[in-house]
């Protein structure tokens, strides 16, 4: 046997010669592998093995070389036709068993395949240098490695013939040829199918076991990852294989969140949550060129929380975090800040606070009202402010009334606290109304300063008054009376340097105690407009006086 190189083969058929007989016995011979070979895998202990056969043991190619005098250990077998003079069981493996098996020593002189040894000079690793095509199941490669199994209606192609890059291409056929191409190309990893998308799956369908029939069996649960390209875009299902989104994520039964929907025409997103009985409610958020919208179909509406977990624990307790209900707007419209259940249009309060505010447009009038709950919350008052068709009204349960205050400068907490700076004007509860801070005490209008009028009336009406008497002598007790002059001093809220004209109450009080009022704190009060009514009585005594004279004075003069 003469083995020749392919450059040295082709280049005797490339001369022009006419090749010699020896030619055609060297192309032969250096072609030619082993016709009587027999490829038998892995060796496998208690198989028989013939001259020729070749197996695979430890990284290693190993032929089958009999030596004739062992027993094939067929004996005994039903159908054994094992022929004992060169069949050869195998026991023990065979770096061990040398007599029967030899290490295949391949030819590489032509330098088609190259041979990888150790470092003991043992081959372990043998691989073509030069070659075209290989097909295998198939006489037309189309790649090349080209793999046909027609169990499966599938082909494998390694390299194919038109391939730019390096690619591999899975194939099967049936109603038509669907395929997944994987390619390297652009500095990218490139996949590329015709058929409805990629699926990525945790479990793979179970494989037969040893001698069970290959009949489908169903797989096992999944979540999948499943990426197709509908007309409407790219979509990516994960735990759906029927994504409905660009991004379509069904890990729990009762959750699912859509990202882009592909009937969307803005950016949206979808939150849906399918309770007891099958109902499902929704959240969602989308973005058009004017607003951003938020809807949902849930029966309570919107909850804004604070969350009260620290980050590392959320994820451990997110199906109840503990969390603090910042916001809630409920399906009739309602809004409640600190509160997730509103009374009014809009309340605003907070759990073991001094109050609430209520905006309510429910009622026939609108109104805003401000609640406080007292320390002990137990016994509640409001200040309702609102209008009706005739009127603003303002009004309160508060025990003491109303109280209009002068308040310090902006900052230093002054523009919240309510108890501070100096009363204007008060109303009690009664009705009662003070202006400059007095008390209230006898009194229904009590003015602490000057009070100006363009006229002054005092209802006397008949119908309102009982026990009329006429005044008695009042002259001799006016004589008395000391009118003097003063100025107020700086308890009383007028100015100093005026001087007034006037009486002293108490002065007064020892002969017309009508006319003055005494408070509980001992300040004395005058009844000025009342004296009017005395002092026409005392004009009137005095006229008489005058009358009864100048008839005397008449008489005496002859009249």
């Amino acid at each position: 046997m003469s083995i020749t190189t392919r450059a040295a083969l082709k280049a005797q058929f490339k001369t022009g010669a006419i090749p010699t007989s020896q030619d055609f016995f060297n192309l032969i011979d250096s072609t030619l592998v082993r016709r009587d070979d027999a490829f038998f895998g892995k060796w496998a202990a208690g198989t028989c093995y013939y001259e020729g056969d070749v197996v695979i043991y430890n990284n290693a190619l190993y032929t089958c070389v009999p030596a004739g005098d062992k027993p094939c250990g067929c004996e005994g077998k039903e159908g054994g036709t094992a022929d004992k003079s060169k069949g050869h069981c195998a026991v023990d493996n065979p770096e061990i068993d040398c007599t029967n098996w030899k290490m295949l020593d391949i030819d590489a002189s032509d330098e088609d395949w190259e041979i990888v040894r150790n470092e003991d000079k043992v081959p372990i690793i043998m691989y073509a240098k030069v070659f075209g095509k290989i097909g295998m199941g198939t006489e037309d490669p189309k790649a090349r490695v080209h793999i046909h199994v027609d169990e499966v209606k599938g082909d494998f192609l390694f390299s194919p013939d038109n391939a730019q890059t390096p690619e591999f291409v899975i194939q099967q056929t049936g109603d038509g040829v669907q395929s997944l191409s994987e390619k390297l190309a652009d500095n990218k990893a490139v996949f590329t199918t015709n058929t409805q998308g990629f699926l990525f799956t945790t479990t793979v369908p179970p494989v037969p076991a040893e001698g069970e029939e290959n009949v489908p069996k169903e797989a096992a649960a999944i979540k999948p990852v499943f990426i197709t390209t509908p007309d409407a875009g790219a979509a990516v299902g994960v735990g759906t294989t029927a994504p409905e989104a660009a991004v379509d994520i069904q890990n729990q039964p009762g959750a699912r969140l859509l990202l882009n929907p592909v009937q969307a025409v803005v950016p949206q997103a979808v939150w849906m949550h399918k309770g007891e009985y099958g109902q499902q409610t929704y959240l969602s958020t989308a973005l058009d060129g004017s607003a951003s919208a938020f809807t949902t179909n849930a029966p309570d509406g919107f909850y804004f929380r604070k969350g009260l977990e620290e980050g590392k624990n959320y994820l451990k307790n997110i199906a109840k975090p503990g969390a603090e209900t910042l916001l809630s707007i409920k399906p009739d419209g309602r809004v409640g800040v600190g509160t997730e259940t509103p009374v009014t249009n809009v309340e605003i309060t907070k759990d073991n606070s001094a109050g609430a505010f209520l905006f309510c447009l429910d009622n026939t009038n609108p109104g805003f009202s401000i609640i406080n709950n007292r320390p002990n919350n137990e016994k509640r008052n409001y200040l309702l402010l609102g209008a009706d068709n005739d009127w603003g009204a303002l009004l309160t349960d508060a025990s003491k009334g109303f109280v209009f205050r002068k308040g310090g400068e902006y900052g230093n907490g002054n523009e919240i606290e309510i108890n501070q700076g100096d009363d204007l004007v008060t109303i009690s509860n009664e009705g009662k109304t003070i202006v400059g801070g007095l008390t209230p005490e006898g009194f229904d209008l009590n003015v602490k300063g000057k009070s100006r009028s363009f006229g002054h009336y005092l209802d006397t009406d008949v119908r309102k008054v009982t026990n009329q008497a006429k005044l008695g002598t009042v002259l001799d007790k006016v004589r008395k009376l000391n009118p003097i002059t003063f100025n107020f001093n700086q308890r009383a809220n007028c100015p100093g340097k005026e001087t007034q004209i006037g009486f002293l109450p108490h002065q007064v009080e020892e002969f017309f105690p009508e006319l003055v009022n005494t408070d509980s704190d001992g300040t004395q009060t005058l009844a000025y407009a009342n004296m009017v009514a005395i002092l026409t009585k005392a004009i009137q005594e005095q006229q008489d006086t005058i009358t009864t004279l100048q008839k005397r004075l008449d008489a005496l003069e002859g009249k």
